[in-house]
């Protein structure tokens, strides 16, 4: 069902997809209706429910809730949009609260994706990958420290606590968009949760707990042996709203950050995905970079971080956003500033390779670079092993000569007048769990 604040946007939507959108493309089962069973469910979605799990990371010895969190609100599921008609899909997503990049720039005369323009999605998008149809609709990723047995996700797993004391079941849930086999432990899921009146100001609603409640099936994660164990009753408090005034001291943005990270030898096992997923694969430190990736730093953030909550974050932009720190026996801290420079822990060397996690190897990157827009960052390194356990630390600085980074609530590069979007990402030091001698990894096949 479209709720009370679409409405304003209601009677214009009718109209314009009537006129704009061809019928075939418009029609599609009502909000809120159940798009049926088993083979009834679309295809994509049915393959993301199956239990396949390589070399997943395990964040921590123990299976628990991290993190849940309120990411953006009323941009997942918009009718209309498409970029065989442009100006109307920027008028449809503006009206819905999304951001739409203008002067897309792309090479060899490539025709931009939509996700080029714009992070929003329209409903047939959504119930590809998460079952059945939603409207404006908002976006809330749960992190887990051990992977999902995605069979047993279902959207009556979760109930979220709002500040007004109301509980929330979502509209729907799945894996994506962290659907590599390495991947799988965070839950996005998709429901009303909130709305943008900054946390300061009355009126403002957001989550403050998500709770694993016993629903559909039991929630189940995976650990190490195929140990599988329930995650009934698993909660975390929820940060607050994205939608912090703007202006606030940088600490207080209530933008994505880390949950958090870990160094291991590169591996580019599981590093793959469903046949029918494989358009942005292979995109491992191997695969980008080949012999020099000896290390792999894998960052698992709070929400999709990219530089506007659009713009593709690209391989080649570690400088820009994110520093790792080492501290050598004598308590010298060495910032590795910049990728291709070779830095020296002890007169070790370590080096910054580049990005990864992120698309495919291109020659050139440009915006219409696809990526994972997921909940996993890879920091590729070269050198020494014994430099790279000095690792202590990954930052996103978020200030000065860095840039913050934003989930897909975010402005794009052309922010329209009057609309509040969510705030970038606070300064964030994260401390590296390191895990060369035992890579802390799981796999499941039933």
């Amino acid at each position: 069902m479209i709720t009370p604040r679409a409405a304003r946007v209601a009677a214009f939507l009718a109209i314009s997809i009537a006129a704009a959108v061809p019928a075939a493309a418009a029609s599609g089962p009502a909000a809120g209706t159940a798009t049926g069973s088993g083979s009834q469910l679309p295809y994509t979605y049915r393959v993301l429910r199956r239990d396949v799990i390589i070399n997943a990371d395990i964040w921590n010895r123990k299976p628990e809730m991290m993190a849940a969190g309120l990411g953006f609100t009323n941009i997942i599921g918009v009718p209309g949009i498409t970029t065989s008609n442009v100006p109307l899909s920027r008028t449809l997503t503006v009206l819905a609260g999304g951001a739409w990049n203008s002067n897309v720039h792309c090479s060899n005369g490539q025709t931009p994706p939509l996700s080029s323009y714009t992070s929003a999605a329209t409903p047939s998008a959504i119930r590809s990958t998460y079952g059945q149809d939603v409207y404006y609709s908002d976006g809330l990723p749960v992190e887990f420290s051990w992977p999902i047995l995605p069979s047993t996700l279902d959207a009556d797993d979760f109930a979220v606590k709002l500040n007004n004391g109301t509980t929330i079941t979502p509209q729907v849930v799945s894996i994506w968009p962290n659907y590599l086999y390495n991947e799988r432990s965070v839950a996005v899921m998709f429901g009303h949760f909130g709305n943008r009146i900054p946390p300061s100001q009355a009126g403002a609603l957001y989550p403050v707990s998500v709770t694993v409640v016993r629903g559909s099936s039991v929630l189940k994660l995976v650990g190490r042996g195929q140990r599988i164990v329930s995650a009934v009753g698993f909660s975390a408090r929820s940060p607050g709203s994205p939608y912090t005034a703007p202006g606030v001291p940088p600490a207080q943005r209530g933008g994505p950050t880390l949950v958090a990270a870990k160094l291991s030898r590169m591996s580019a096992v599981g590093n793959t995905a469903p046949p029918i997923f494989r358009q942005n694969v292979p995109n491992s430190g191997v695969a980008l970079y080949g012999r020099q990736a000896k290390f792999r730093l894998r960052m698992y953030t709070s929400g999709g971080m990219t530089p506007n909550g659009v713009t593709p974050l690209l391989p080649t932009q570690y400088g820009q956003y994110f520093q790792v720190d080492a501290v050598n026996s004598a308590g010298k801290t060495i910032r590795l500033m910049k990728a291709g420079r070779t830095y020296y822990v002890d007169g070790q060397p370590l080096r910054v390779v580049g990005l990864a996690n992120l698309g495919r190897k291109q020659a050139s990157y440009d915006d219409c670079y696809t990526e994972l827009r997921n909940n996993y960052i890879d920091i590729v390194l070269d050198g020494s092993a014994a430099a790279a356990r000095r690792i202590t630390t990954v930052e996103i600085p978020s200030t000065g000569r860095y840039r913050p980074l934003y989930n897909p609530g975010g402005p794009g590069n052309d922010p329209a007048p009057g609309v509040h979007y969510s705030a970038p990402t606070p300064p964030i030091a994260e401390p590296v769990m390191i895990s060369l001698d035992n890579p802390l990894t799981v796999t499941y096949r039933p």
